[in-house]
């Protein structure tokens, strides 16, 4: 939603009041005073709270006070079908305010509800009286703990929300929680103890893995439990709450290869094929200047131009292409928060695929930016910097296979992925894998970082799960093990300086 409210366009407001106008008319009781021309005599009454494609929220102020106008315009032909069929679905948000306030719930108090057209499916509004309040504040242990007991009077009275998250509430002037869109709510005479904790965990993974709050899953349930006969378990919660956010990566990630409002598909078009972002440019002709005209930065198979870096592969049976594994690891990547170069295209021309990404010229190899002239607390800092990205990296199952220096870049104090076909994203890593991560980066690094560097970085990498010392020594050996297997005088590593 938009914080800050604009003003409509005279064009954009006209249209609204001549939808409103043409539309039937249902007022609750409460408000049988309120006059329609409210809504439609003055322009500089209507202001943009949220403008998306199927649905409109507009606040205005009229001389009762201040009201929120919900406009479903229903411009897809889908939409406008299930509304024929389905027309009870349109009053759903009118009939489930009345409800709530039956059962003393706090919501918006409805005030109008309209529908255009003699058959339902043209579009419909709904105005509500404004509520008096702030957001939630989910950095505010005090505002979390209470909406864990308000979770737990919702279901209580046996109330279901299915898109329940903090945006979806405010506090009132009384500090008390108020419920906003209330389009999915359900109402069960006794809600099951699925529905409670398919709830709990629905709302927990907003308030955890989008904002990042800081009360604990145990203390958050102790609250809820507080009213609870058969109390929640905080395992099955958190089981819940991780199947969620691994389907949130698949789908975000899945969006590179289907139309969307980021992505375009490109079918046939003169003889490419492929997916590209939609304000990337480049077409047939332009990716031909760029093979023309970019000189190569690695073999044949790498190439630069214009601040464009495109992987080229040559498409053979049997074989993974790997130009369409760095496609979709690189939104993978992304939608995981781990930095990557903005990937621009991929395309499939001629029997040859081609990966564009970012190429950022300022960017420094791994080896090269810790092998630079830096302080010792400028060094301390990033070598603290890359352990704590490495260890992100790891909890979230990311495993490269090749994690050699040359394949991470330093752009800015921040670190970045790159050659991403390589990179796989498994469902559990395991201790020996992440060991021989540690030992390829340990191979890869010259001997500008000291063994006192070395330990120091495997100890910020360990965090507050520091292994015991026996654990540490076995880790060692292992890292060291690998470490003399390798090739290092590529890098600059003198291992008789190093050995341990």
């Amino acid at each position: 939603m938009n914080q800050n409210p604009e003003p409509v366009d005279r064009s954009s407001a006209s249209r609204l009041y001549d939808f409103i106008n043409a539309c039937r008319i249902v007022r609750d009781p409460a408000y049988a005073h309120f006059k329609i021309n409210w809504l439609t005599d003055n322009v500089e009454r209507f202001f943009i709270v949220s403008d998306r494609f199927r649905r409109e929220v507009y606040a205005v102020k009229t001389d009762a006070g201040t009201f929120f106008l919900k406009l479903s315009p229903l411009r897809r032909k889908k939409d406008r079908l299930r509304f024929l069929l389905l027309p009870w679905r349109m009053t759903t948000e009118w009939r489930n305010l009345s409800r709530l306030a039956q059962k003393s719930i706090p919501a918006p108090k409805r005030v109008l509800f309209g529908y255009k057209g003699r058959f339902p499916g043209q579009g419909f509004f709904l105005v509500t009286e404004a509520v008096q309040g702030s957001e939630i504040d989910c950095k505010s242990r005090e505002q979390v703990l209470k909406l864990a007991g308000h979770l737990a009077v919702l279901h209580d009275r046996g109330i279901y929300h299915r898109d329940l998250h903090p945006g979806n509430l405010l506090l009132d002037r009384n500090d008390q929680p108020v419920l906003l869109d209330v389009q999915e709510t359900y109402f069960l005479p006794r809600l099951p103890r699925k529905l409670k904790i398919s709830n709990l965990a629905q709302f927990w993974w907003h308030l955890h893995c989008r904002t990042q709050c800081p009360v604990a899953l145990k203390e958050f349930l102790n609250v809820y439990n507080q009213s609870q006969e058969e109390p929640v378990d905080s395992g099955k919660v958190a089981a819940i709450v991780d199947r969620r956010q691994q389907r949130h990566y698949r789908s975000r990630a899945a969006r590179c290869m289907k139309n969307s409002t980021e992505f375009q598909v490109i079918r046939n078009g003169q003889g490419l094929k492929g997916f590209k972002r939609r304000d990337f440019k480049w077409g047939k002709q332009e990716l031909q200047n760029a093979l023309d005209r970019g000189h190569l930065i690695k073999d044949d198979k790498l190439m630069v131009y214009q601040n464009v870096c495109i992987k080229i592969h040559n498409k053979r049976l049997f074989h993974k292409d790997r130009s369409l594994a760095g496609w979709k690891m690189a939104r993978m990547l992304a939608v995981r928060g781990i930095n990557v170069p903005a990937a621009l295209a991929y395309f499939d021309a001629g029997g040859m695929t081609y990966f564009l990404a970012s190429y950022y010229s300022d960017s420094l190899p791994l080896n090269d930016y810790l092998s630079s002239d830096m302080s010792r607390t400028g060094k301390k800092a990033a070598i603290r910097a890359f352990a704590a990205w490495l260890r992100a990296c790891h909890d979230l199952n990311i495993w490269q296979r090749d994690f050699k220096s040359s394949n991470v870049l330093a752009l800015d104090n921040q670190f970045m992925m790159v050659d991403l076909d390589g990179v796989k994203i498994r469902r559990h890593l395991p201790w020996p894998k992440k060991l021989i991560n540690l030992a390829q980066l340990n191979a890869s690094i010259s001997s500008h970082l000291t063994l006192k560097d070395r330990l120091r970085f495997f100890h910020y990498y360990c965090r507050e799960e520091l292994p015991s010392r026996a654990v540490r020594r076995q880790a060692y050996r292992k890292i060291w093990a690998v470490t003399r297997e390798k090739n290092t005088l590529p890098f600059g590593l003198d291992l008789a300086k190093l050995a341990p």
